[in-house]
């Protein structure tokens, strides 16, 4: 090799990851004034554990640790919002970087025709779709940001440990360690390996193995806490006293749909997606099941010719499987659980238009992040006060009583008292049994709780932003 080609190869890495850094903080640059949002009031602003470092560790042991300390470093006096948008911007960038050079790796082992460049586009489309606003903008949505951080750097880490040894494959079991420490969804980490393994015909599986104990004995060990903590008793009590297997299975055919149709595909935001599942197995709930058994038989199919491609489906796959499968969750679905499924389709996105002319392809990909970034930039605009988040929430779906309430909480917050009762009479009329909603409108001063508004009216409102 040329002595001149490390320094290169090292420029060109520098470069890579200042572009990527550069389009997030385009894309994000007005995500830094945005509000505190709906569940962080509860999480982080009301939550004196996370106000200070003392307080955490008195705090600890609890669920969600290092979620917790991250949020003790960013608290201060006036709890300004600004710094915690900064470390959530920030760890989304490190997250595109981090991305990027393990698509390298899959790249290296799965499609090792493909060019460089399809690493690089398959994390710039990661880092601007969004779709991960909600994980980066939304601060309670920090779980999912910084437990990314670690699941990827435990598959980059293990990654490396095919090269270096067992040393490296034990640094690998200390960043999964610290992903669970932030979200128990980080189990995917060991599945994640597995698959890849599955998929490349080179792979030595008893070595794969070997290196696998040390993350069994996280694992191990992380349930035996778990299983030890009050915390996570009631947080599994509460999760499966929600519903039963059937209605789960039932409504997650309907949210995988929701989240391919909606904000994956058509770049369609929602912090409350007014999911509407049918009370029995309906024609929609067929359409999606086929759907699925037939990916699942294309990625198996192919697994020997396109690994690439099997693989790219199950990461999409196993990267939902926490969150959207058989244990249930008090929301039926969340567009932030895309965050790290959605570099899969990413990559195979960038893998397609590399089949094509280099010019055409270079176009297509540029089109596409400049999409992306302006839809991101347009969304981290909906952040910026509450009333603002929930009128988009509207907009979007007019009919959710839920939405309506929240909105009507966020008026009351703002002091405008008409605008709050209009917003909580607009959820009763699309749902006259929501308890919170008549609990909200019997607070407000000088309101008479037979007060009705019409549907038609509550959409005129939805459309209109207010009175």
């Amino acid at each position: 090799m040329h002595p001149a080609d490390p320094r290169r190869a090292a420029a060109a890495t520098v470069g890579s990851a200042t572009a990527l850094a550069g389009v997030v903080l385009i894309a994000y640059a007005n995500a830094f004034g945005a509000a505190f949002q709906f569940d962080d009031f509860a999480v982080v602003v009301d939550n004196p554990a996370v106000h200070d470092l003392a307080a955490w560790w008195a705090s600890m042991p609890g669920i969600r640790p290092l979620l917790k300390l991250s949020y003790a470093l960013d608290a201060g006096a006036g709890m300004p919002a600004w710094r915690f948008h900064a470390t959530n911007i920030a760890l989304h960038t490190l997250n595109a970087v981090l991305a990027w050079r393990l698509v390298l790796h899959w790249q290296s082992r799965l499609a090792p025709a493909a060019p460089a460049f399809c690493a690089l586009m398959a994390a710039f489309l990661f880092a601007l779709h969004p779709a991960a606003t909600e994980a980066v903008t939304y601060v309670s949505g920090r779980s999912i940001a910084l437990s990314s951080t670690f699941v990827l750097a435990a598959l980059i880490a293990h990654a490396r440990a095919d090269a270096r040894g067992d040393r490296v494959a034990w640094i690998a079991a200390l960043w999964f360690a610290l992903a669970l420490g932030v979200r128990e969804t980080s189990i995917v980490v060991p599945f994640t390996v597995l698959a890849l393994a599955a998929c490349d015909p080179a792979t030595r599986w008893r070595e794969t193995l070997q290196r696998m104990c040390a993350h069994a004995i996280v694992l191990l060990i992380a349930a035996g806490a778990a299983a030890a903590m009050a915390g996570y008793q009631r947080f599994f009590g509460v999760s499966l006293s929600t519903r039963s297997l059937a209605d789960q299975l039932l409504g997650q055919l309907h949210a995988h749909a929701y989240l391919v149709t909606g904000p994956l595909v058509t770049l369609r935001t929602n912090i409350d997606p007014p999911l509407e599942v049918p009370a029995s197995f309906d024609a929609a709930s067929l359409v999606t099941a086929v759907a699925m058994i037939a990916l699942a038989a294309l990625a198996i199919a192919m697994r020997r010719r396109a690994p690439w491609l099997t693989f790219a489906l199950a990461w999409y796959a196993i990267m939902l499987v926490p969150s959207n499968s058989l244990l249930p969750r008090l929301d039926w679905v969340n567009d932030r659980h895309l965050y790290l499924a959605m570099l899969g389709p990413a990559w195979l996105l960038a893998l397609g238009l590399s089949r094509l002319p280099r010019r055409f392809a270079t176009f297509a990909a540029i089109v596409l992040a400049t999409t992306f970034a302006f839809a991101t930039h347009q969304r981290n605009a909906d952040y910026a006060s509450e009333v603002a988040l929930w009128q988009a929430s509207l907009a979007d779906a007019p009919r959710n009583a839920r939405a309506w309430t929240n909105l009507g909480d966020a008026w009351r917050r703002e002091g405008d008292v008409a605008r709050a009762r209009d917003a909580a009479l607009c959820a009763l009329a699309f749902d006259a049994q929501y308890v919170q909603a008549v609990l909200n409108l019997d607070a407000l001063p000088g309101t008479d709780i037979r007060e009705r508004r019409s549907r038609d009216e509550c959409l005129v409102i939805a459309v209109r932003g207010g009175r």
